[in-house]
């Protein structure tokens, strides 16, 4: 599913032009530098468009992804060898970027896909370097386009959390799960739906719990005793119950009682949007000082 089908329901393409309730204004010499990149990365290949016929053929990355996109939206959106664009002063990247960015990010995210693995972390980069070069508050995460804050702060608190738990997802599989769990927080966040985004920013710290401990299952409240009677020294002045009630506590006891986990009950718990971004943002930061005391004692024990 790509971008413009997740946030379908903030995104109008019908009759005139359309209304994007999430992408925000990208400046199109920004869109074109996106286009840019989309262009370098164009990555020949060659494809067997039958499988009973050895017959092959010669294409790209991003013609294969621009096929995928024709097929999504039921027309061409690009034609990248088309000699009007030169004859009208267009070129392929001022052709690109003149679409809405909804369309620009589902273009990125399939090319991404069709990228070989030496390809797309390059590509990741040099896109991501221009978003950060603009404040603009995306980041392209594992071939998905995600939104980060405007504010800075949360921004990159949001940014090295995703990025650690990226690093040691490829390293190690086991934090696949926290992983897709914040993504899925910060996504819903965007979505407005703010249930989801506090249990996913929970599930994503009970997930890192779990793997730091070498647990299956557990409830965080099991999780974090466990985690500070047998792997975490704290300051005296802090004292290890303090500690784990007032900090490792602080997101379960919001996901716990905002009814995003196990319902609300009778009485009726309206989340509001600062609380959902407090308790993902809880989650970065919880997750990320789990993840660096998880890196410091594995390179103790190396």
């Amino acid at each position: 599913m790509v971008f413009s089908e997740r946030y379908k329901d903030l995104i109008h393409t019908g009759d005139g032009m359309p209304t994007d309730n999430i992408c925000g204004d990208i400046e199109f010499k920004v869109r074109t530098k996106i286009a840019d990149v989309c262009l370098k990365f164009y990555e020949p290949t060659i494809i067997q468009p039958d499988r009973y016929n050895n017959f092959t053929e010669n294409t790209s990355a991003i013609e294969l992804a621009i096929d995928e996109l024709s097929d999504i939206y039921g027309y061409r959106l690009f034609d990248l060898s088309n000699p009007m664009m030169e004859y009208m002063g267009q070129s392929p990247s001022q052709s690109i970027a003149a679409h809405p960015v909804p369309v620009i990010f589902d273009l990125i995210e399939l090319q991404y896909k069709n990228l070989s693995d030496g390809e797309k972390e390059p590509f990741r980069k040099e896109l991501n370097d221009i978003f950060n070069t603009f404040d603009i508050p995306w980041l392209l995460v594992d071939g998905r386009m995600i939104k980060i804050d405007a504010q800075q702060f949360e921004c990159d608190l949001k940014a090295k959390a995703l990025e650690n738990m990226r690093l040691l997802k490829d390293a190690n599989p086991i934090f696949q799960s926290a992983y897709i769990e914040l993504m899925t927080a910060i996504e819903a966040l965007e979505k407005t739906d703010y249930q989801s985004a506090i249990n996913n920013a929970g599930k994503s710290y009970e997930s890192v719990l779990k793997v730091t401990l070498s647990e299956n299952k557990g409830n965080a409240d099991k999780l974090t005793s466990q985690y500070m009677n047998n792997f975490l020294i704290v300051p005296e002045t802090m004292g290890k119950s303090g500690f784990r009630e007032k900090v490792l506590m602080s997101l379960p006891f919001i996901r716990n009682n905002s009814g995003a986990d196990h319902g609300a009950g009778s009485t009726e718990v309206v989340i509001t949007k600062s609380m959902a971004e407090l308790a993902v943002n809880l989650a970065a930061s919880l997750n990320t000082f789990l993840i660096e005391e998880y890196k410091n004692k594995e390179s103790k024990e190396a």
